[in-house]
Order: structure tokens, then C-alpha cells, then sequence
């Protein structure tokens, strides 16, 4: 389920709890209350609300209908590789950087000097399973079960080695080569700004026509060349220790050490911290910053259970969504510490050392709707362990106008574009 759906499941199930402990208290009725304003979920122009960049570029215009619902504004861009979807303000950057990245690689394969070199490298003898090249997304994407499908045999190969078998010279190489051709697509993605991991088909394709001469020598990429704009990766604010270990490291090193990470210095279970690593609409570079942003709050209670909430994520947007709420708490972190993680019927709540209750959400425009108000209502609601000195929503997006004056009126801190992301 969806973090946006949680968010209204959790707003229908306080505010009934809300109503009840009304009426439990309150027997009498009521005097009518004064009518409450609302607003309509609106349709936002992208010429308006984006940066430049994430609007138009060389190959692409993203379409100026922009809807919103269930908390995030939906894009459709329409380029030169064909149309796009974007569910979410963070995917639209996602998308935005493929985009550019595949313009890069589609010029850098029709030099003269590349044509030779594919050339060269397809009468090169080397063994190489045909969904290497014809069904890229299915053998690179499909981590974290691995990336051992790449080639013919090398599953098994991994899987003799693993129990102590016996391989042969042949297929030692073949994982071997496997290997380093994953870290030239690593490599080569990274530069562009895009995860290694992505599901988009159109550039794990162009990314593999690259890849495959410059793995066996035939061709020297140019590496120095910048991110292209729109890059999703240089917008996520990691580190350099961290890029190094995603372009280093294969997915079967880096689950081995998120899970040292989970299980060593937050007290994640051994089954919560496979659920999680073993999803597959997690990608290993989600699953990495994730718990990067994860591990800067400390050893503080409530970890285990947001990492066991998060191996729910039932599709990349979801995925996304987790991680982003991570990296708001942890920026929170740098200046006001937190203190633990609640989470109330799915919804990710923090609460920092000095008492104030912080919700930290992936919501691109919060409009003041019904359902909005008795979220809101229901939260202020909720008792805590430790005594509340106050309530704030920081999230990636914006509010409305209407909507900064019911939370201040409601006493309630709110923060925005508290991520880097495509709008103005």
C-alpha cells in the first residue's frame, strides 16, 4: 500500500477514534459547528510549478495538465524515446535524468569511433547469454536477487560455488566478465545521474549497447563527463562514500552490507531485515540510501519497525516514498535530534528530543480537504509515550495557501520543499 493511501486509511481510522472518544466523553449533543472551507484537489500547470529544467529540455516537454491525488502531482512527458509516466515529483526527476542520460548515450553510439568498436567487440569471443543485450531490464533490474542472470550458466555457477562445488575454468570466467561488465554499467549510470537499477527499458538498452565495448576494451567512454541536468542521484544529497559504494560494490555486496548495517546497529531481525532486502521493488541503490539515512539518527527506537514497514513497499513509488522519509528525518536530525520512530496505523511519525511530534511525508501538494482537517485533528489527537511540546508536517512538496493558514490556525508547524525536487 501505498504511503499516500496509508495516509488516508490512517486519516478515516483516527478520525473515527476521534468521533467515538467524542461521544464517550460528550453525551449531549453538540451545538452545530460554524461551516468549514474547503478546496478542490486542483490540476497544476507544469509551466508553472516546475524549474526549467524538469519542464522542457532538447528531448522532452512534460505535458502541462499536472493532477494530483492521493498526495502526489502525476506527469506525463513527452519525448524523443517515447512518452513517460511519472507518479510523484521524485519520479519525475528519476524520469527527467533518464531522459538526458539516454540522449548522452544514443550520441556517444553513433561516433565513428564507437561503430568500430562495436564492431570489434560483437566478433569478440566471449559467451553471453541473449537477454544481456534483448532483455536488459529483466536481468540487470531484477536485484536484489542478483545479478547472476546475465549470462548462460552463471546462476549455477554462483549456486555450485556457494555450496562448495567444483567450477570450471569456463565458468569461472564467465562470472568474472559478469562482473565486471555490471560494474562498467555501474559505473557509466552513475555518471549520468541514474540509478544503475532503474526499470526503464529504453535506458538500461542504450546503457548496454555502451557498456559492452567498453567492458571488453574496445571503446573508452569519455569519464569526464558531468551528470546531466535532471540528475536524479545528484538531487537524492548522498555522499561521496556512498556513490563509491554504489558504483563499487554489486548488489550481492551491498545487501550483505545493508544487512550488517540493519542487523549490527539498528536490532533488525534477521527475517524483517530479508523481507526488506529481498524486495524487489526496493532497488539495491533505495535500500542503500535509505538505511545511510536511516543509520545517521542513531540507535533509537522505532527502526525495526519502519524497516518492516518499508518491505511492504509493493512498487518503486512506494520505495521511494520510504526513502524520503528517511532522509527528511535524518535531516531533521542534524539540527534538532530524534528521538524515536511511531508509526500510527502506517503512517511514519518521529518525535524529537524536545518533544515536538514530526511527521515526515512524501507529499508533493497538500490541498485543505476534509480529509486533510481530520488527519490533522486525529493526530493532535493521539497520546504519546513522552509528553508533546508540538506538532509539524515536513514534507517534500508544497501546501496551498489555504492550507498554511488552517495548520497555523491549528497550531501546527508546517516545512516544505523540505527535499530537493523539480519545483520552483
Amino acid at each position: 500500500m501505498k504511503l499516500t493511501s496509508i495516509f488516508l486509511l490512517t486519516a478515516t481510522i483516527f478520525a473515527t477514534t476521534v468521533r467515538v472518544h467524542a461521544q464517550v466523553q460528550s453525551p449531549s449533543p453538540a451545538p452545530p459547528a460554524a461551516p468549514v472551507a474547503y478546496e478542490s484537489l486542483p490540476t497544476l500547470d507544469a509551466s508553472v510549478i516546475l524549474q526549467l529544467q524538469y519542464f522542457h529540455g532538447p528531448n522532452f516537454t512534460v505535458r502541462n495538465p499536472v493532477p494530483t491525488y492521493f498526495g502526489c502531482n502525476h506527469y506525463t512527458i513527452d519525448s524523443d524515446f517515447g512518452v513517460f509516466e511519472a507518479d510523484g515529483n521524485q519520479m519525475l526527476m528519476r524520469r527527467v535524468a533518464e531522459i538526458n542520460a539516454i540522449a548522452k548515450l544514443q550520441a556517444m553510439s553513433q561516433t565513428r569511433e564507437f561503430t568500430q568498436a562495436a564492431a570489434q567487440a560483437a566478433s569478440a569471443p566471449v559467451k553471453v547469454a541473449e537477454d544481456l543485450v534483448t532483455n536488459p531490464v529483466s536481468t540487470i533490474s531484477s536485484v536484489p536477487r542478483g545479478i547472476w542472470g546475465f549470462l548462460n550458466r552463471a546462476g549455477e555457477a554462483v549456486k555450485e560455488a556457494a555450496e562448495g562445488q567444483q567450477s570450471t575454468a569456463a565458468e569461472g570466467n564467465v562470472v568474472e566478465n559478469m562482473t565486471g561488465f555490471s560494474k562498467i554499467k555501474r559505473d557509466l549510470a552513475i555518471k549520468l545521474g541514474v540509478d544503475p537499477y532503474t526499470t526503464n527499458e529504453v535506458f538500461q538498452r542504450e546503457l548496454n549497447k555502451v557498456a559492452w565495448p567498453a567492458f571488453l576494451g574496445k571503446f573508452t567512454v569519455d569519464l569526464g563527463m558531468a551528470a546531466v541536468g535532471g540528475a536524479a542521484l545528484s538531487a537524492a544529497n548522498i555522499t561521496g562514500s556512498l556513490t563509491d559504494a554504489l558504483r563499487d560494490k554489486s548488489p550481492a555486496e551491498l545487501r550483505l552490507m545493508n544487512l550488517g548495517m540493519l542487523m549490527n546497529n539498528m536490532g533488525v531481525s534477521r527475517a524483517t531485515a530479508d523481507a526488506f532486502l529481498s524486495n524487489n521493488a526496493i532497488s539495491p541503490t533505495t535500500q542503500t540510501i535509505l538505511i545511510a539515512a536511516l543509520a545517521q539518527l542513531g540507535n533509537i527506537p522505532g527502526q525495526a519497525e519502519f524497516i518492516r514497514q518499508a518491505a511492504t513497499s509493493q512498487d518503486e513509488h512506494d520505495a521511494l516514498a520510504f526513502q524520503q522519509s528517511c532522509q527528511l528525518m535524518a535531516n531533521l536530525n542534524d539540527s534538532t535530534p530524534v528521538a524515536r520512530i511511531t508509526h500510527l496505523h502506517g503512517l511514519t511519525v518521529c518525535q524529537t528530543n524536545n518533544g515536538t511530534v514530526v511527521v515526515p511525508i512524501q507529499w508533493d501538494y497538500a490541498a485543505w480537504t476534509p480529509a486533510t482537517e481530520r488527519f490533522i485533528t486525529a493526530l493532535k489527537a493521539q497520546k504519546f509515550t513522552t509528553p508533546v511540546s508540538g506538532y509539524s508536517v515536513t514534507l517534500t512538496g508544497v501546501v496551498s495557501p489555504m492550507t498554511a493558514q488552517a495548520l497555523a490556525a491549528r497550531g501546527v508547524n508546517v516545512k516544505t520543499k523540505a527535499l530537493p525536487g523539480p519545483l520552483k
